[in-house]
């Protein structure tokens, strides 16, 4: 708050109030309030973030975990200033819902901790045509793991389709907005022919990385890969626990 008392002091001076900037600043998602109690307030500014998320990138759901979901933006790319709008409303989210956990922030990543006595990680990527969306539960040492619960998976992905639905409804420019949910083909995925861009077995370079859609009620089907097998991917009904058909 110090930081944020520098910053407005001009405008203070000139008899602005500083709540009301900040309030200004985080309806319009250029900063975002973190708070644990009235005298524990923190501002993110997503937009200004330099590191990339290396190491979070890497974070990968274990099996009792829903697998990861992908938002696939139709048109081939992330808008300009998209990801930054959807941290700070992910920041906003977290501190209402309960987390006392502050996020970590990268440039195109994000990783919340989310939970009082069962917690989560929700780690989000920034790639140019997608945002990889995973929720991971963490166990106590030497304790058996137990599998996420599907209502927990079903208020993340519920979150994320309400603040795209208010991102259309805010800015007039992503009104031609296209994406879709969608999860990596596992066929693709365990594939024993060698990636022809990359020169490597599955490959999972943006570029190369098979997304299926999620539609209500369709079963996933791969074009790609020759089976005769029933396509399934473990994890997904965490996330649509009464919505997908896989049989």
């Amino acid at each position: 708050m110090e930081l944020v008392d520098h910053v407005f002091s001009k405008f203070i001076e000139r008899g602005l109030e500083k709540e009301d900037i900040l309030d200004m600043m985080e309806q319009f998602g250029l900063i975002a309030k973190f708070e644990t109690s009235p005298t524990d307030v923190k501002y993110f500014v997503p937009a200004q973030l330099k590191s990339p998320p290396e190491d979070v990138a890497e974070m990968e759901p274990s099996p009792n975990d829903p697998c990861p979901l992908y938002l696939h933006f139709v048109d081939g790319f992330v808008p300009h200033g998209f990801f930054s709008q959807f941290v700070s409303r992910s920041i906003s989210w977290c501190s209402k819902i309960g987390s006392v956990q502050p996020p970590n922030l990268y440039r195109d990543g994000a990783w919340f901790v989310v939970g009082r006595q069962i917690i989560y990680d929700v780690i989000l990527i920034c790639k140019k045509k997608f945002i990889k969306i995973s929720l991971k539960q963490r166990t106590e040492e030497e304790a058996v793991p137990v599998s996420t619960s599907p209502e927990t998976a079903r208020s993340v992905r519920l979150f994320v389709e309400d603040t795209l639905q208010d991102l259309l409804q805010q800015f007039q420019y992503l009104g031609g907005l296209q994406y879709e949910f969608c999860v990596a083909c596992p066929y693709c995925l365990q594939g024993s022919q060698e990636c022809i861009n990359h020169s490597q077995l599955l490959c999972t370079h943006e570029d190369c990385l098979h997304l299926l859609e999620i539609k209500e009620g369709e079963r996933l089907i791969c074009m790609k890969s020759v089976s005769d097998k029933v396509l399934t991917v473990p994890g997904v009904e965490k996330w649509y626990p009464k919505r997908i058909s896989q049989v």
